[in-house]
């Protein structure tokens, strides 16, 4: 134990925590991965409705963009946590609270990620896809899409960023993903600095892994479209 400036360091306290925090780590990730699959999913089926030409359809996605765009992750963790399973008798899990709260929020940026990339794309395009005969559907799929996917490669990666570090507030609601078990192993073994600065450390280490995986993406998805 080394002490300075009257703070004991107890550097000793990470072998015994390090499993536990493994442990976090993995609900960490999986709370993460499942938030961005459903955030995809549901902020594309957003940006179409947003591009709709139905009036109904656009009005609805706007609204969906601007109120799950305009209050923090902390309240939309707590609205669905407490406040629904206190109005209707939903009574969410932890895990699955967290899940559909960073879902709501990323999806309406995702959203305005999608319109973005898709109105980026050459409208020449679109004109070349009916003059070979395609349809709307295959069109958009097969050449408008995937043009637009790499337009937004980069900001989709960093809104996934946002949901890794976002999905530390998901603690406050008692889940045992990395930074509410960092939170209790601070509680127990009284070594704020050690703990936190390791947990920082992991942070740190997912951040830097996504963005390498995505600048391999984003030259396979280039290197695909260019060939």
């Amino acid at each position: 134990m080394t002490t300075v400036l009257g703070y004991a360091f107890q550097w000793s306290v990470i072998r015994p925590a390090i499993g536990e925090l493994w442990h976090g780590l993995g609900i960490t990730l999986e709370l993460s991965g499942l938030s961005l699959v459903l955030s995809l999913a549901l902020g594309l089926f957003v940006a179409l409705c947003r591009l709709s030409p139905v009036r109904l359809l656009r009005g609805a996605a706007y609204v969906y963009v601007q109120v799950f765009r305009a209050l923090s992750l902390y309240i939309y963790v707590l609205w669905i946590y407490f406040g629904i399973a206190g109005a209707v008798g939903i009574n969410f899990s932890p895990v699955t609270a967290g899940v559909l709260a960073l879902t709501v929020l990323n999806s309406a940026y995702m959203a305005e990620i999608y319109r973005s990339a898709l109105g980026a794309v050459d409208p020449g395009q679109r004109e070349a896809a009916t003059s070979l005969g395609f349809g709307r559907i295959r069109g958009f799929s097969t050449v408008i899409f995937p043009q637009a996917v790499r337009i937004a490669v980069p900001s989709l990666v960093n809104q996934f960023v946002d949901i890794v570090k976002d999905s530390s507030i998901i603690a406050i609601i008692g889940t045992a993903d990395l930074f509410g078990v960092t939170n209790r192993l601070v509680s127990y073994y009284r070594a704020p600095f050690e703990l936190y600065t390791l947990v920082a450390f992991f942070y740190l280490t997912i951040v830097l892994a996504v963005s390498a995986l995505a600048a391999v993406l984003e030259k396979r998805l280039r290197r695909h479209l260019l060939l």
